[in-house]
Protein backbone atom coordinates (compact mmCIF):
# COMPACT_ATOMS: atom_id res chain seq x y z
CA UNK A 1 0.00 0.00 0.00
CA UNK A 2 1.51 3.21 -0.84
CA UNK A 3 2.26 5.91 2.01
CA UNK A 4 -0.29 8.53 0.71
CA UNK A 5 -3.07 6.23 1.10
CA UNK A 6 -1.74 5.07 4.59
CA UNK A 7 -1.59 8.64 5.52
CA UNK A 8 -4.78 8.97 4.24
CA UNK A 9 -6.60 5.97 5.93
CA UNK A 10 -4.57 6.82 9.14
CA UNK A 11 -6.57 10.84 9.46
CA UNK A 12 -9.82 8.79 8.55
CA UNK A 13 -9.18 6.82 12.01
CA UNK A 14 -7.70 9.41 14.06
CA UNK A 15 -10.31 9.60 16.10
CA UNK A 16 -9.64 5.91 17.59
CA UNK A 17 -7.08 5.99 20.65
CA UNK A 18 -3.98 4.78 20.54
CA UNK A 19 -4.96 1.58 21.96
CA UNK A 20 -7.79 0.32 19.60
CA UNK A 21 -5.93 2.02 16.49
CA UNK A 22 -2.98 0.07 16.67
CA UNK A 23 -4.67 -3.44 17.57
CA UNK A 24 -6.93 -3.17 14.83
CA UNK A 25 -3.32 -2.01 12.46
CA UNK A 26 -2.06 -5.19 14.10
CA UNK A 27 -4.86 -7.06 13.88
CA UNK A 28 -5.06 -6.46 9.58
CA UNK A 29 -1.20 -7.03 9.13
CA UNK A 30 -0.75 -9.74 11.62
CA UNK A 31 -4.08 -11.72 10.96
CA UNK A 32 -4.35 -12.22 15.00
CA UNK A 33 -5.17 -10.43 17.69
CA UNK A 34 -2.36 -8.76 19.89
CA UNK A 35 -2.19 -10.11 23.28
CA UNK A 36 -1.58 -6.80 25.07
CA UNK A 37 -2.31 -7.97 28.69
CA UNK A 38 0.19 -10.73 29.55
CA UNK A 39 2.26 -10.75 26.11
CA UNK A 40 4.55 -13.41 24.93
CA UNK A 41 5.28 -13.00 21.24
CA UNK A 42 8.00 -10.56 19.72
CA UNK A 43 5.55 -7.95 17.87
CA UNK A 44 3.21 -8.23 20.79
CA UNK A 45 6.04 -6.76 23.34
CA UNK A 46 7.26 -4.22 20.94
CA UNK A 47 3.49 -3.08 20.71
CA UNK A 48 3.23 -3.48 24.65
CA UNK A 49 6.40 -1.11 24.66
CA UNK A 50 4.70 1.30 22.29
CA UNK A 51 1.88 1.76 23.68
CA UNK A 52 3.37 2.21 27.24
CA UNK A 53 7.12 3.19 27.49
CA UNK A 54 7.38 7.24 27.74
CA UNK A 55 11.19 7.84 28.67
CA UNK A 56 12.09 11.08 27.08
CA UNK A 57 15.22 9.74 25.84
CA UNK A 58 13.00 7.86 23.10
CA UNK A 59 12.11 11.06 21.36
CA UNK A 60 15.47 12.33 20.93
CA UNK A 61 16.76 8.68 19.69
CA UNK A 62 14.16 8.75 16.55
CA UNK A 63 15.04 12.28 15.99
CA UNK A 64 18.27 11.81 12.98
CA UNK A 65 19.42 15.16 13.93
CA UNK A 66 18.88 14.53 18.09
CA UNK A 67 20.39 11.51 18.13
CA UNK A 68 24.04 12.37 16.77
CA UNK A 69 24.50 13.86 20.33
CA UNK A 70 23.48 10.87 21.80
CA UNK A 71 26.05 8.31 19.36
CA UNK A 72 28.64 11.06 19.76
CA UNK A 73 29.03 10.52 23.55
CA UNK A 74 27.99 6.74 23.36
CA UNK A 75 30.51 5.68 20.69
CA UNK A 76 32.43 8.91 18.81
CA UNK A 77 32.07 11.45 16.19
CA UNK A 78 34.02 9.46 13.96
CA UNK A 79 30.91 6.94 13.33
CA UNK A 80 28.08 9.60 12.05
CA UNK A 81 27.91 10.05 8.44
CA UNK A 82 29.13 14.07 8.15
CA UNK A 83 26.63 16.62 7.80
CA UNK A 84 25.47 18.96 5.40
CA UNK A 85 23.41 21.01 7.59
CA UNK A 86 19.58 20.09 8.61
CA UNK A 87 16.90 22.40 7.77
CA UNK A 88 13.64 23.31 8.51
CA UNK A 89 12.59 23.99 4.77
CA UNK A 90 13.91 23.47 1.02
CA UNK A 91 13.92 27.53 0.86
CA UNK A 92 16.96 27.50 3.38
CA UNK A 93 19.18 25.01 1.24
CA UNK A 94 21.39 26.60 -1.08
CA UNK A 95 21.52 23.74 -3.68
CA UNK A 96 24.15 25.19 -6.20
CA UNK A 97 26.76 24.16 -3.10
CA UNK A 98 25.62 21.24 -2.26
CA UNK A 99 27.68 18.12 -3.39
CA UNK A 100 26.76 16.28 -6.64
CA UNK A 101 26.20 13.24 -4.31
CA UNK A 102 24.05 13.71 -0.84
CA UNK A 103 21.14 12.44 1.16
CA UNK A 104 18.38 14.01 1.97
CA UNK A 105 16.48 12.89 5.12
CA UNK A 106 13.21 14.16 7.03
CA UNK A 107 14.55 13.95 10.79
CA UNK A 108 11.06 12.51 11.79
CA UNK A 109 9.55 8.95 10.47
CA UNK A 110 10.96 6.85 7.61
CA UNK A 111 10.37 5.68 3.81
CA UNK A 112 10.86 9.41 2.44
CA UNK A 113 14.48 10.27 1.42
CA UNK A 114 16.06 11.83 -1.53
CA UNK A 115 19.23 9.76 -2.43
CA UNK A 116 21.00 11.79 -5.01
CA UNK A 117 23.50 10.08 -7.18
CA UNK A 118 24.23 12.81 -9.64
CA UNK A 119 22.55 16.22 -8.89
CA UNK A 120 23.04 17.38 -12.68
CA UNK A 121 19.30 14.89 -12.68
CA UNK A 122 17.65 16.84 -10.18
CA UNK A 123 14.85 19.61 -10.66
CA UNK A 124 15.15 21.32 -7.35
CA UNK A 125 12.08 22.93 -7.77
CA UNK A 126 10.26 19.80 -8.45
CA UNK A 127 11.86 18.20 -5.25
CA UNK A 128 11.65 21.20 -2.89
CA UNK A 129 7.69 20.78 -3.57
CA UNK A 130 8.06 17.03 -2.68
CA UNK A 131 10.31 17.56 0.22
CA UNK A 132 7.15 20.58 1.50
CA UNK A 133 5.24 17.79 1.16
CA UNK A 134 6.86 15.09 3.28
CA UNK A 135 7.42 18.03 6.21
CA UNK A 136 3.64 18.35 6.36
CA UNK A 137 3.23 14.81 7.15
CA UNK A 138 2.38 13.54 11.09
CA UNK A 139 4.38 10.23 11.34
CA UNK A 140 2.77 10.06 15.03
CA UNK A 141 -0.58 10.32 12.98
CA UNK A 142 0.06 7.37 10.74
CA UNK A 143 2.11 4.96 13.17
CA UNK A 144 0.87 6.20 16.63
CA UNK A 145 4.23 6.00 17.48
CA UNK A 146 5.12 8.29 20.71
CA UNK A 147 8.70 9.02 20.44
CA UNK A 148 7.36 10.91 17.35
CA UNK A 149 4.66 13.10 18.54
CA UNK A 150 5.11 16.77 18.18
CA UNK A 151 8.76 16.35 16.67
CA UNK A 152 9.76 19.37 14.62
CA UNK A 153 9.56 18.75 10.85
CA UNK A 154 12.76 19.81 9.21
CA UNK A 155 15.47 17.30 7.35
CA UNK A 156 18.95 16.85 7.02
CA UNK A 157 21.57 16.19 4.29
CA UNK A 158 24.37 14.23 4.63
CA UNK A 159 27.36 12.90 2.71
CA UNK A 160 26.65 10.12 0.39
CA UNK A 161 28.25 7.04 1.21
CA UNK A 162 29.43 4.22 -0.69
CA UNK A 163 31.94 1.64 -0.77
CA UNK A 164 34.70 0.97 -3.07
CA UNK A 165 32.03 -1.21 -5.09
CA UNK A 166 29.43 1.47 -5.09
CA UNK A 167 27.55 -0.73 -2.54
CA UNK A 168 25.60 0.69 1.00
CA UNK A 169 24.95 -2.64 2.92
CA UNK A 170 23.22 -1.68 5.70
CA UNK A 171 23.52 -3.64 9.05
CA UNK A 172 20.37 -4.04 11.16
CA UNK A 173 21.77 -5.43 14.86
CA UNK A 174 18.43 -6.66 16.66
CA UNK A 175 19.43 -5.56 20.72
CA UNK A 176 18.00 -7.32 23.38
CA UNK A 177 18.27 -5.64 26.92
CA UNK A 178 21.38 -4.45 25.04
CA UNK A 179 22.87 -7.40 24.09
CA UNK A 180 22.74 -8.46 19.64
CA UNK A 181 21.62 -11.26 19.17
CA UNK A 182 21.27 -11.05 15.39
CA UNK A 183 21.54 -8.52 11.90
CA UNK A 184 19.50 -7.96 9.33
CA UNK A 185 21.26 -7.21 6.10
CA UNK A 186 19.54 -5.01 3.78
CA UNK A 187 21.40 -4.73 0.34
CA UNK A 188 20.26 -2.30 -2.42
CA UNK A 189 17.57 -0.37 -0.30
CA UNK A 190 17.32 1.69 -3.47
CA UNK A 191 17.14 -0.71 -6.51
CA UNK A 192 16.81 -4.46 -6.24
CA UNK A 193 16.51 -4.34 -2.29
CA UNK A 194 16.72 -7.87 -0.29
CA UNK A 195 17.04 -8.90 3.22
CA UNK A 196 18.54 -11.39 5.00
CA UNK A 197 18.71 -12.61 8.77
CA UNK A 198 22.28 -13.29 10.37
CA UNK A 199 22.64 -14.59 13.51
CA UNK A 200 25.69 -12.52 15.52
CA UNK A 201 28.23 -15.25 14.34
CA UNK A 202 27.04 -13.96 11.00
CA UNK A 203 25.78 -17.50 9.62
CA UNK A 204 22.48 -17.10 7.48
CA UNK A 205 19.69 -18.27 9.13
CA UNK A 206 15.77 -19.70 7.63
CA UNK A 207 14.01 -16.39 8.61
CA UNK A 208 12.16 -14.49 6.43
CA UNK A 209 10.89 -11.17 7.52
CA UNK A 210 9.92 -8.87 5.27
CA UNK A 211 10.33 -9.97 1.28
CA UNK A 212 13.39 -10.02 -1.11
CA UNK A 213 15.20 -12.23 0.85
CA UNK A 214 18.99 -12.11 -0.21
CA UNK A 215 19.62 -15.47 -2.45
CA UNK A 216 23.51 -14.73 -2.76
CA UNK A 217 26.40 -15.42 -0.30
CA UNK A 218 27.85 -12.26 1.87
CA UNK A 219 30.47 -12.36 3.53
CA UNK A 220 30.96 -10.90 7.42
CA UNK A 221 32.08 -7.45 6.61
CA UNK A 222 35.86 -5.99 7.98
CA UNK A 223 35.52 -4.92 11.67
CA UNK A 224 32.23 -6.85 12.02
CA UNK A 225 33.21 -7.92 15.74
CA UNK A 226 33.54 -3.89 15.99
CA UNK A 227 30.05 -3.33 14.71
CA UNK A 228 28.82 -5.59 17.66
CA UNK A 229 30.80 -3.94 20.24
CA UNK A 230 29.29 -0.88 19.13
CA UNK A 231 25.60 -1.63 18.54
CA UNK A 232 26.16 -3.63 22.48
CA UNK A 233 27.07 0.27 23.48
CA UNK A 234 23.90 2.38 21.83
CA UNK A 235 21.48 -0.44 22.92
CA UNK A 236 22.58 -0.38 26.57
CA UNK A 237 19.40 0.18 27.99
CA UNK A 238 16.31 -0.58 26.19
CA UNK A 239 14.86 -3.73 26.64
CA UNK A 240 14.99 -3.96 22.79
CA UNK A 241 16.32 -1.74 19.78
CA UNK A 242 17.56 -2.35 16.54
CA UNK A 243 20.73 -0.47 16.07
CA UNK A 244 21.32 0.06 12.01
CA UNK A 245 25.14 0.34 11.18
CA UNK A 246 26.82 0.83 7.61
CA UNK A 247 30.10 -0.62 6.88
CA UNK A 248 32.06 0.87 4.19
CA UNK A 249 35.34 -1.19 3.59
CA UNK A 250 35.79 -1.64 7.23
CA UNK A 251 35.14 2.08 7.77
CA UNK A 252 31.53 2.02 9.65
CA UNK A 253 29.16 4.63 10.54
CA UNK A 254 25.95 4.80 12.25
CA UNK A 255 22.64 4.57 10.36
CA UNK A 256 19.70 5.05 12.91
CA UNK A 257 17.65 3.48 16.20
CA UNK A 258 14.40 1.77 15.81
CA UNK A 259 12.27 0.81 18.35
CA UNK A 260 9.51 -0.57 16.53
CA UNK A 261 10.89 -2.19 13.60
CA UNK A 262 7.39 -2.37 10.72
CA UNK A 263 5.96 -0.55 13.66
CA UNK A 264 4.86 -3.79 15.41
CA UNK A 265 3.35 -5.32 12.10
CA UNK A 266 6.05 -7.17 10.62
CA UNK A 267 5.44 -10.81 10.10
CA UNK A 268 8.55 -13.53 11.22
CA UNK A 269 8.68 -16.60 9.17
CA UNK A 270 8.43 -19.35 10.90
CA UNK A 271 6.44 -17.96 13.34
CA UNK A 272 8.39 -20.04 16.39
CA UNK A 273 10.72 -16.89 15.79
CA UNK A 274 7.94 -14.54 17.53
CA UNK A 275 8.07 -16.58 20.59
CA UNK A 276 12.15 -16.72 20.53
CA UNK A 277 12.26 -13.29 19.96
CA UNK A 278 10.01 -12.90 22.23
CA UNK A 279 11.57 -14.40 25.28
CA UNK A 280 14.50 -12.26 24.51
CA UNK A 281 12.56 -8.76 25.21
CA UNK A 282 12.15 -9.27 28.89
CA UNK A 283 11.32 -6.31 30.02
CA UNK A 284 7.13 -6.12 29.16
CA UNK A 285 5.89 -5.01 32.11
Amino acid sequence: MKEEVKYALAKVLSILPDKLYCSLTFLIKQRRKPNLRNPIYFNDKLLYLKLNDRKPILKELVDKYEVRRYVKEKIGVEYLIPLIGVYNSPEEVDFRNLPNKFALKPTSGAQRNLICTDKNKINWEIASRKISSWLKLDPYMRTREWPYKDLPARFVIEEYIEDSHGNTFDYKFWCFNGKPECVQVHTSRFGNHKKGMYDIEFEKQILDYGTGTIDFPINKPKNYERMVELATKLSEGFPFVRVDLYNLDGNIFFGEMTFYPANCNGKIRPFKYEKIFGDLVLQNK
